[in-house]
Protein backbone atom coordinates (compact mmCIF):
# COMPACT_ATOMS: atom_id res chain seq x y z
CA UNK A 1 0.00 0.00 0.00
CA UNK A 2 1.55 3.24 -1.07
CA UNK A 3 0.19 6.37 1.43
CA UNK A 4 -0.20 9.78 0.10
CA UNK A 5 -1.19 13.46 1.76
CA UNK A 6 -2.80 16.12 0.22
CA UNK A 7 -3.93 19.26 2.33
CA UNK A 8 -6.61 21.09 1.53
CA UNK A 9 -8.26 18.29 -0.33
CA UNK A 10 -11.59 18.29 0.28
CA UNK A 11 -12.63 20.39 -2.57
CA UNK A 12 -11.17 22.07 -5.80
CA UNK A 13 -7.95 21.16 -7.09
CA UNK A 14 -6.89 19.30 -3.80
CA UNK A 15 -9.60 17.39 -4.41
CA UNK A 16 -9.26 16.22 -8.09
CA UNK A 17 -5.62 15.48 -6.95
CA UNK A 18 -6.28 13.21 -3.75
CA UNK A 19 -8.97 11.66 -6.15
CA UNK A 20 -6.25 10.26 -9.13
CA UNK A 21 -4.09 9.49 -6.50
CA UNK A 22 -6.89 6.75 -5.12
CA UNK A 23 -7.43 5.88 -9.01
CA UNK A 24 -3.79 5.24 -8.50
CA UNK A 25 -4.05 2.73 -5.57
CA UNK A 26 -2.95 5.27 -2.75
CA UNK A 27 -3.83 5.35 0.50
CA UNK A 28 -4.95 9.16 0.56
CA UNK A 29 -4.98 11.26 3.86
CA UNK A 30 -7.70 14.10 2.94
CA UNK A 31 -7.43 16.93 4.73
CA UNK A 32 -9.72 20.01 5.80
CA UNK A 33 -9.95 23.00 8.12
CA UNK A 34 -13.05 23.86 9.38
CA UNK A 35 -16.19 22.99 7.06
CA UNK A 36 -17.52 19.83 9.31
CA UNK A 37 -20.57 18.77 6.87
CA UNK A 38 -17.96 17.98 4.29
CA UNK A 39 -17.97 14.15 3.11
CA UNK A 40 -15.59 12.27 1.21
CA UNK A 41 -17.20 9.42 -1.26
CA UNK A 42 -14.42 6.70 -1.15
CA UNK A 43 -14.45 3.75 1.35
CA UNK A 44 -12.97 4.34 4.76
CA UNK A 45 -9.86 1.78 3.51
CA UNK A 46 -8.39 4.02 0.98
CA UNK A 47 -8.68 7.32 3.33
CA UNK A 48 -8.73 9.27 5.99
CA UNK A 49 -10.50 12.61 6.60
CA UNK A 50 -8.43 15.04 8.76
CA UNK A 51 -9.69 18.20 10.65
CA UNK A 52 -6.38 20.59 10.65
CA UNK A 53 -6.46 24.28 10.40
CA UNK A 54 -3.04 24.88 8.59
CA UNK A 55 -3.27 28.38 9.30
CA UNK A 56 -1.81 27.14 12.76
CA UNK A 57 1.42 25.48 13.98
CA UNK A 58 -1.13 23.79 16.19
CA UNK A 59 -3.06 22.27 12.70
CA UNK A 60 1.02 21.32 12.25
CA UNK A 61 0.56 18.82 15.05
CA UNK A 62 -2.95 17.66 14.86
CA UNK A 63 -2.31 16.53 10.94
CA UNK A 64 1.06 14.84 11.56
CA UNK A 65 0.07 13.09 14.72
CA UNK A 66 -3.12 11.70 12.86
CA UNK A 67 -0.98 10.40 9.85
CA UNK A 68 1.85 9.08 12.05
CA UNK A 69 -1.21 6.70 13.77
CA UNK A 70 -1.55 5.25 10.58
CA UNK A 71 1.48 5.16 8.89
CA UNK A 72 5.01 5.51 9.03
CA UNK A 73 5.32 5.68 5.12
CA UNK A 74 4.35 8.74 3.55
CA UNK A 75 5.24 7.95 -0.50
CA UNK A 76 3.45 11.31 -1.63
CA UNK A 77 3.01 14.98 -0.20
CA UNK A 78 0.90 17.10 -1.93
CA UNK A 79 1.27 20.79 -0.27
CA UNK A 80 -2.08 22.35 -1.41
CA UNK A 81 -3.96 24.07 1.30
CA UNK A 82 -3.35 27.92 1.17
CA UNK A 83 -5.11 31.44 1.21
CA UNK A 84 -5.47 34.85 -0.01
CA UNK A 85 -5.76 38.20 1.33
CA UNK A 86 -7.51 41.04 -1.28
CA UNK A 87 -7.45 44.24 0.52
CA UNK A 88 -6.16 46.67 -1.04
CA UNK A 89 -2.03 47.50 -0.48
CA UNK A 90 -2.59 50.71 2.03
CA UNK A 91 -5.16 48.29 3.93
CA UNK A 92 -3.53 45.10 4.07
CA UNK A 93 -3.07 44.68 8.15
CA UNK A 94 0.25 43.10 9.51
CA UNK A 95 -2.26 40.06 11.17
CA UNK A 96 -3.80 39.64 7.58
CA UNK A 97 -0.02 39.18 5.78
CA UNK A 98 1.29 36.90 8.74
CA UNK A 99 -1.90 34.52 7.89
CA UNK A 100 -1.32 34.07 4.13
CA UNK A 101 2.27 33.82 5.19
CA UNK A 102 1.85 31.15 7.45
CA UNK A 103 -0.87 29.17 5.63
CA UNK A 104 0.81 28.96 2.35
CA UNK A 105 4.57 29.63 3.37
CA UNK A 106 5.41 28.98 7.06
CA UNK A 107 2.83 25.94 8.22
CA UNK A 108 4.08 23.89 5.25
CA UNK A 109 7.72 23.80 5.90
CA UNK A 110 6.94 23.03 9.42
CA UNK A 111 4.57 20.03 8.59
CA UNK A 112 7.68 18.58 6.00
CA UNK A 113 9.97 18.98 8.58
CA UNK A 114 7.07 16.91 11.17
CA UNK A 115 7.12 14.51 8.31
CA UNK A 116 10.32 14.16 6.89
CA UNK A 117 11.61 11.32 7.95
CA UNK A 118 8.38 9.32 7.14
CA UNK A 119 9.07 10.13 3.39
CA UNK A 120 9.67 7.12 1.90
CA UNK A 121 12.65 6.79 -0.40
CA UNK A 122 12.24 7.73 -3.77
CA UNK A 123 8.71 9.68 -2.85
CA UNK A 124 7.68 12.62 -4.30
CA UNK A 125 6.80 16.20 -2.63
CA UNK A 126 4.28 18.65 -4.78
CA UNK A 127 4.15 22.47 -3.49
CA UNK A 128 0.98 23.75 -5.37
CA UNK A 129 1.63 27.37 -5.75
CA UNK A 130 0.51 29.78 -8.65
CA UNK A 131 0.71 31.26 -11.89
CA UNK A 132 1.11 34.40 -9.58
CA UNK A 133 4.08 33.73 -8.27
CA UNK A 134 5.75 34.38 -11.49
CA UNK A 135 3.67 37.34 -12.99
CA UNK A 136 3.26 40.49 -11.04
CA UNK A 137 -0.73 40.87 -10.27
CA UNK A 138 -1.90 43.46 -7.94
CA UNK A 139 -5.05 42.11 -6.83
CA UNK A 140 -3.44 40.10 -3.97
CA UNK A 141 -0.09 40.94 -3.26
CA UNK A 142 0.27 38.58 0.15
CA UNK A 143 -0.66 35.91 -2.18
CA UNK A 144 1.69 36.70 -5.11
CA UNK A 145 5.00 37.34 -2.61
CA UNK A 146 3.79 33.83 -0.19
CA UNK A 147 3.42 31.93 -3.51
CA UNK A 148 6.72 32.93 -4.73
CA UNK A 149 8.44 32.32 -1.55
CA UNK A 150 6.91 28.35 -1.80
CA UNK A 151 8.74 28.32 -5.53
CA UNK A 152 12.16 29.20 -3.55
CA UNK A 153 11.41 26.86 -0.76
CA UNK A 154 10.66 23.75 -3.03
CA UNK A 155 13.69 24.47 -5.35
CA UNK A 156 15.91 24.88 -1.98
CA UNK A 157 14.51 21.61 -0.69
CA UNK A 158 15.94 19.57 -3.91
CA UNK A 159 19.10 19.34 -2.36
CA UNK A 160 18.36 18.44 0.69
CA UNK A 161 15.87 15.32 0.37
CA UNK A 162 18.16 14.08 -3.31
CA UNK A 163 19.91 11.87 -1.00
CA UNK A 164 17.01 9.59 -0.69
CA UNK A 165 16.03 9.78 -3.55
CA UNK A 166 12.83 11.96 -3.09
CA UNK A 167 11.88 14.51 -5.63
CA UNK A 168 10.57 17.91 -4.98
CA UNK A 169 8.73 19.91 -7.80
CA UNK A 170 6.01 22.95 -8.04
CA UNK A 171 3.10 23.21 -9.90
CA UNK A 172 1.61 26.69 -11.07
CA UNK A 173 -1.94 26.84 -12.05
CA UNK A 174 -3.18 29.69 -13.79
CA UNK A 175 -7.14 30.74 -12.93
CA UNK A 176 -8.53 27.65 -12.04
CA UNK A 177 -12.42 26.76 -11.99
CA UNK A 178 -12.73 26.67 -8.08
CA UNK A 179 -14.87 28.28 -5.32
CA UNK A 180 -12.21 31.16 -5.40
CA UNK A 181 -13.21 31.76 -8.84
CA UNK A 182 -16.83 30.93 -9.07
CA UNK A 183 -17.56 33.87 -6.87
CA UNK A 184 -16.11 36.72 -9.25
CA UNK A 185 -18.73 38.87 -11.36
CA UNK A 186 -19.05 37.48 -14.23
CA UNK A 187 -17.60 40.66 -15.83
CA UNK A 188 -14.09 39.86 -14.21
CA UNK A 189 -14.18 36.22 -15.20
CA UNK A 190 -14.83 37.30 -18.99
CA UNK A 191 -11.33 39.94 -18.21
CA UNK A 192 -9.48 37.37 -16.98
CA UNK A 193 -10.40 34.49 -19.59
CA UNK A 194 -9.61 37.37 -22.64
CA UNK A 195 -5.89 37.28 -20.58
CA UNK A 196 -5.91 33.65 -21.20
CA UNK A 197 -4.33 31.96 -24.64
CA UNK A 198 -7.20 29.25 -24.82
CA UNK A 199 -10.23 31.99 -23.57
CA UNK A 200 -11.06 30.11 -20.71
CA UNK A 201 -11.08 29.02 -17.07
CA UNK A 202 -9.06 26.07 -16.30
CA UNK A 203 -10.57 22.58 -14.76
CA UNK A 204 -8.87 20.89 -11.60
CA UNK A 205 -9.15 17.24 -13.01
CA UNK A 206 -6.37 18.99 -15.43
CA UNK A 207 -4.31 20.15 -13.09
CA UNK A 208 -4.87 17.11 -11.26
CA UNK A 209 -3.38 15.30 -14.31
CA UNK A 210 -0.16 17.77 -14.75
CA UNK A 211 0.58 17.10 -10.88
CA UNK A 212 0.40 13.19 -11.42
CA UNK A 213 3.10 13.54 -14.16
CA UNK A 214 4.99 15.52 -11.55
CA UNK A 215 4.39 12.31 -9.27
CA UNK A 216 5.01 9.74 -11.80
CA UNK A 217 7.83 10.87 -13.48
CA UNK A 218 11.14 10.00 -12.17
CA UNK A 219 13.10 12.26 -13.71
CA UNK A 220 11.03 15.30 -12.96
CA UNK A 221 12.97 17.00 -10.19
CA UNK A 222 13.06 20.72 -9.25
CA UNK A 223 11.00 21.99 -11.50
CA UNK A 224 8.27 24.95 -11.71
CA UNK A 225 5.63 23.62 -14.10
CA UNK A 226 2.79 26.11 -14.97
CA UNK A 227 -0.56 24.88 -16.29
CA UNK A 228 -2.60 28.22 -16.89
CA UNK A 229 -3.69 28.60 -20.04
CA UNK A 230 -1.33 30.86 -21.47
CA UNK A 231 -2.02 33.66 -19.38
CA UNK A 232 -0.59 36.76 -19.73
CA UNK A 233 -1.02 39.64 -17.08
CA UNK A 234 -0.13 42.71 -20.03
Amino acid sequence: MKYALVTGSTKGIGYAIAEKLIGRGFYVFFNYAHDDTVKIPFPEECRLLIKADLSTLNGVETLSDAILKKTNQLDCVVFNAGTTCREPFVDITYDNWQRVMDTNVNVPFFLLQKLSDSIAENGSLVFISSTLSLKPHAISIPYGVSKAAVNMLAMTLVKEFAPRGIRVNVLCPGFIETEWQKEKPEWLREKIASKVAVRRFGEPGEVADACMNLIDNSYINGTILTVDGGYDTE
